[in-house]
């Protein structure tokens, strides 16, 4: 297994925090993918993983596939399949979502609906009102590109939007990271979280490292929910990589008063198998405010003070490690 148990004292429950490392975008063959949503869960468990999100195009999910004789659409087959699989494997956490179009957002990824709709989105007001009635749901932004740089702040939007893919794909394919467009959309208010998608359509689920750390008390979809909205989850390219950060004893994905003067960060990143270079704490435009290089390390615990600028609104955490690999982190917000 991949999860790795960290006692540390917060003011959320944190005395039981572990970190499942998975893959949040991902096809099989009921779209465009290959293998069984069963092949693909077992490669993904095999692999080591602690979840594996399905996130088949949603405009094939209205075809029909035959199981144990019974005619199911690929949409009822995949929930159908994912629950039978999770009452089998309690250490392993399957997901149904799908992937879709959108005129503004680009490509999205809707997660854990009750139902799916075909077509691209070209209201987002009906998207909106669409995910009124799936309130168990959230959306994250697959591999962003410059249009998005326009889309503006909506407080109503961003309750439905938790997450952006800084990293997408998987090598030795393609593999790309966004990270500069999650800054941006930071930059104009929106509070989304940090993931890795591999985007996989082939059977190589989790074959790399690039991945979405998910910290939770526990591998349930409610808290994989939560821990989506709450902004609990960093990308990282090393499935290795433990961390958090903290200011103020407030946990990475909160907001901190912008009336505070004094910032205390503490900052914890661990790798067993790759030695941690430098960590960076950026903020507004992706500006690095504070780093820590040559470091060398296999585990690091660093405190910093820091006397806020009025422009920072948020803060984010990028660990560099050998080989040029990365992880960011989800933000703590100021406001």
């Amino acid at each position: 297994m991949a999860k790795k148990k960290i006692s540390i004292s917060n003011t959320i429950d944190t005395n039981n925090l572990k970190f499942y490392f998975g893959i949040p975008h991902a096809h099989c063959a009921f779209s465009t993918g290959i293998g069984t949503p069963i092949e693909a869960f077992d490669y993904a468990r095999h692999n080591g993983l602690d979840f594996l999100i399905l996130t088949d195009h949603n405009n094939y999910l209205s075809k029909s596939v035959r199981i144990r004789g019974e005619e199911f659409t690929k949409w009822n087959a995949s929930q159908y399949l994912s629950s039978r699989y999770n009452k089998k494997h309690e250490n392993f956490l399957s997901v149904i979502g799908f992937e879709s179009k959108t005129n503004l957002l680009g490509d999205i990824n809707v997660v854990n609906p009750g139902i799916f709709f075909t077509g691209s989105v070209n209201n987002i007001q009906l998207l909106v009102l669409w995910m009124l009635n799936n309130p168990n749901a959230f959306i994250s932004i697959n591999h962003p590109h410059s249009s998005i740089e326009h889309l503006e702040f909506n407080p109503v939007l961003n309750k439905i939007i938790t997450s952006i893919e800084v990293g997408n794909g998987s090598l030795p394919n393609k593999y790309q990271r966004y990270e500069k467009y999650y800054y941006k959309l930071l930059d104009k208010g929106w509070k989304l979280s940090a993931i890795n998608g591999q985007d996989n359509h082939r059977l190589n689920f989790g074959d790399t490292e690039n991945l979405t750390c998910v910290v939770a008390n526990n591998l349930t979809i409610p808290s994989l929910i939560q821990a989506f909205r709450e902004h609990h989850t960093y990308s990282t390219e090393s499935r290795s990589l433990v961390m958090y950060f903290m200011i103020n004893d407030l946990f990475m994905g909160s907001s901190i008063d912008s009336q505070s003067k004094e910032l205390n960060f503490l900052i914890f990143a661990k790798d067993t198998n790759n030695k941690i270079i430098e960590i960076q704490i950026l903020s507004n435009n992706g500006i690095i405010i504070k780093k820590i290089s040559n470091l060398n390390l296999n585990r690091v615990r660093y405190i910093y003070k820091h006397e806020p600028e009025n422009n920072e609104r948020w803060y984010v955490i990028k660990v560099i490690l050998e080989n040029s690999k990365i992880a960011i982190s989800s933000p703590i917000f100021r406001e």
